[in-house]
């Protein structure tokens, strides 16, 4: 029978929990198989510290060397260990030969092609299903199921804390911070939560699922996110009255070689499957050229998702031929042209109730050529009254130019957030 040693590059909730569903299946390995696989050296960085593992001590390694050596399959789950790092166990697996399967999104995102290119020179696999979706197999289903069509489109919410976070203010009423903080209670949301509220989070994964879905390579040197901390309560209401709910949205589309995208907040309309996804739940359309929309919805987030999506990674290793699954990034293009999606957009402002601060409002944007489809003049608190303008689509540069007239005139820009209808 044919002996298989999975090493671990890192063994923290992620890697422990990839350590005991290996542990769980091997007879089940064996049987299906014919393949005896066991743990060998799992690489990390604090030999002495207490671990929730049935790993023996003896496994445990602080060089990352030694599980190259001692590995025939070798699993990266580093989590924030940093990508640098990261990024060069990888290369090392590679060189050695040795298949990777990834979880680090983030060390795809940024050097994601240059690995790619040298597995295909090593002719050495290498799986990252896993880094996109937790436990929703999209990966696995663009790869299986799209081979007659192109997706064109796509639009989800791609990050569990922040959607965590939304969901707590719309239904208990919750501040941002209040929220935020909540999620770090449950393990949602890390201690230094940056990446998840700021959206890079979210950005990697457009980066991945668009190599996934289609076929294109995008630098994340050349985008930008709006973050989603930017919401407060009072725009969730004014959502509400308006038929709509602000979700945490990544969009993206391929269009002649151009790539469309947004990862910020957006006003969705209230009766479309993503305004009712809740929780540390995430869900993805996508638009196909011939089966039209299609939704996966699942938890995003978690060591127990991630860890079974490695798993899966790891069988697939062992069923699937290089040629196979390698052939599927070959010919990728390379994008080089990049556009902000744009929308009708919703303004909150606020104002001193004095005579004649609306009519300046409406002044500026018709200065700027910006046609004003509704404006709806809230209370007063505070001596401020906050105004809500719905207007047309607006370039990023003429927003800045509003901006910075309102602020000349003393019209606070609270929230500029684009509708997206579909």
């Amino acid at each position: 029978m044919k002996k298989i040693k999975v090493g671990l590059l890192g063994l923290g909730v992620v890697g422990a929990e990839l350590a005991d569903i290996i542990n769980s299946n091997k007879e089940n390995i064996k049987q299906k198989y014919e393949i005896e696989m066991e743990i060998g050296k799992a690489y990390v960085r604090d030999l002495q510290k207490k671990r929730n593992t049935d790993i023996s001590p003896s496994c445990l390694t602080n060089s990352a060397e030694e599980v190259l050596n001692d590995s025939d399959i070798v699993c990266e789950c580093m989590g924030g260990s940093g990508t640098e790092i990261t990024k060069n166990y990888v290369i090392r697996c590679i060189e050695s030969g040795k298949p990777v399967i990834m979880s680090s999104k983030k060390v795809i995102a940024l050097y994601g092609k240059d690995i790619l290119d040298l597995c295909l020179s090593q002719k050495s696999q290498i799986r990252f299903d896993a880094t996109v979706g937790g436990g929703i197999p999209i990966a696995k289903v663009i790869k299986e199921c799209f081979k007659g069509e192109r997706i064109t489109k796509a639009v989800g919410i791609l990050n569990a804390t922040s959607n965590y976070i939304y969901s707590s203010m719309e239904r208990k009423g919750y501040t941002f911070g209040q929220a935020l903080k909540k999620a770090q209670e449950l393990g949602y949301a890390e201690n230094d939560p940056t990446e998840d509220i700021d959206g890079f989070d979210a950005l990697y994964k457009v980066i991945v699922l668009s190599l996934f879905a289609m076929k294109s390579w995008v630098n994340i040197k050349e985008m930008y996110t709006k973050s989603f901390s930017t919401i407060d309560l009072i725009d969730m209401k004014y959502a509400e009255e308006l038929g709509y709910k602000i979700k945490p949205l990544a969009i993206f589309e391929k269009k002649d070689s151009k790539f469309i995208y947004r990862v910020g907040p957006c006003l969705i309309a209230e009766n479309h499957i993503a305004a009712n996804v809740t929780n540390n739940f995430n869900i993805i359309v996508f638009e196909g050229s011939n089966s039209g929309k299609l939704g996966f919805y699942g938890q995003g987030a978690g060591s127990k998702p991630t860890a079974s999506a490695m798993y899966d990674d790891l069988i697939s290793v062992l069923k699937t031929n290089f040629e196979y699954e390698m052939d599927l990034y070959k010919g990728c293009e390379v994008i080089h042209d990049y556009r902000e999606f744009s929308n009708n957009l919703y303004w909150r402002v606020s104002v001193d109730n004095t005579i004649g601060k609306l009519a300046l409002i409406c002044n500026v944007f018709a200065k700027n050529s910006v046609n004003i489809e509704k404006v709806i003049q809230k209370d007063e608190v505070g001596g401020k009254m906050d105004v809500v303008l719905l207007t047309n689509s607006v370039e990023s540069t003429v927003i800045d130019l509003i901006t910075r007239e309102f602020e000349n005139n003393k019209v606070d820009v609270n929230t500029i957030i684009p509708f997206f209808n579909d």
